[in-house]
């Protein structure tokens, strides 16, 4: 069952269901190559893989960057993997996982024997 989006008393579309329409048209444009599309979808989400770097990272600038990098890496992994129709129309809560796994590899990045003996 669908889930109508919140409007106003005027009919028109609240603040959040018009960010949210934004979300996955940014999202349809990624898939199609678009640059601009990723560059806005970015901005979206830079306060959420800000947040999530700035816990992980410790106030370490260096590691912080990495984090947010592969944050950016997992953003767009999700919206090549994106389907509507099976997950539902919240890209948001797909994306998470794929932004937080992305930035747990950054930790297992190392050779073999980085792995193996530690850093």
């Amino acid at each position: 069952m669908k889930i109508p989006l919140k409007l106003s008393s005027d009919g028109q579309q609240s603040a959040a269901a018009a960010a949210a329409q934004a979300i996955l048209h940014d999202v349809r444009a990624v898939k199609a190559g678009d640059w601009n599309a990723k560059n806005s979808l970015v901005r979206a989400f830079q306060p959420l893989m800000l947040s999530l770097a700035e816990k992980r990272s410790h106030h370490d600038m260096a590691k912080n960057n990495r984090y947010l990098d592969a944050g950016k890496e997992g953003l767009f992994r999700a919206a090549k993997k994106y389907k509507a129709k099976s997950h539902g129309d919240n890209f948001q809560v797909f994306a998470l996982d794929f932004i937080e796994s992305a930035m747990d590899r950054v930790d297992q990045k190392g050779g073999v024997l980085s792995r193996l003996f530690g850093s």
